[in-house]
C-alpha cells in the first residue's frame, strides 16, 4: 500500500504491474460506459476516480488480512473510518461523471462499412442490412 500511496497519478504507475493493469482496465471500463470520448473535465474526474479507486482496493486488501477490525479497548479500527470517505469520495466522483451507461453514436451505414472494411474482415450480405 505505501508504494501505492507514493504515486500520485495512476499514469505513474509501472505499466506491467498488477495494479496497473487493473486500473487501466477500470478507466477503459468506465470510459466505454461513458460512450468513449471524454472531455477533458471527464478525463480528469475519471483520473481522481482511478486514484480513489486504488486507495480503496488496497485499503480493502489490507483491512481484510485483519485478524480483528476491533481494537482492544473495544473501538472500531481508524483505518475503517477512512476507507468509508474514500469510497465516499469515489462515489462522488463517479456520480459527477454519470453512472448511467451511454450509447455510442452508431454512425452512418456508410462509416460502418468503411471501418468494416478497413478492419480487414469482409462484410457478408446478412451483416451489411443489419449493422450491430
Amino acid at each position: 500500500m505505501r508504494r501505492t500511496l507514493r504515486v500520485l497519478t495512476t499514469r505513474r504507475l509501472d505499466g506491467r504491474s498488477a495494479i496497473a493493469v487493473a486500473v487501466r482496465r477500470w478507466k477503459e471500463d468506465v470510459r466505454r460506459d461513458l460512450g468513449g470520448d471524454l472531455t477533458r473535465a471527464q478525463e480528469t474526474l475519471l483520473e481522481a476516480a482511478a486514484q480513489a479507486w486504488v486507495i480503496l482496493s488496497s485499503l480493502d486488501d489490507w483491512i481484510a488480512r485483519q485478524p480483528s477490525l476491533v481494537t482492544r479497548k473495544r473501538a472500531l479500527l481508524p483505518i475503517v473510518m477512512q476507507r468509508m470517505q474514500i469510497a465516499e469520495g469515489l462515489a462522488k466522483h463517479l456520480e459527477r461523471l454519470g453512472p448511467e451507461r451511454k450509447a455510442r453514436d452508431p454512425g452512418t451505414l456508410e462509416s460502418y462499412l468503411a471501418e468494416k472494411a478497413r478492419g480487414g474482415g469482409e462484410v457478408d450480405a446478412d451483416e451489411a442490412d443489419h449493422p450491430a
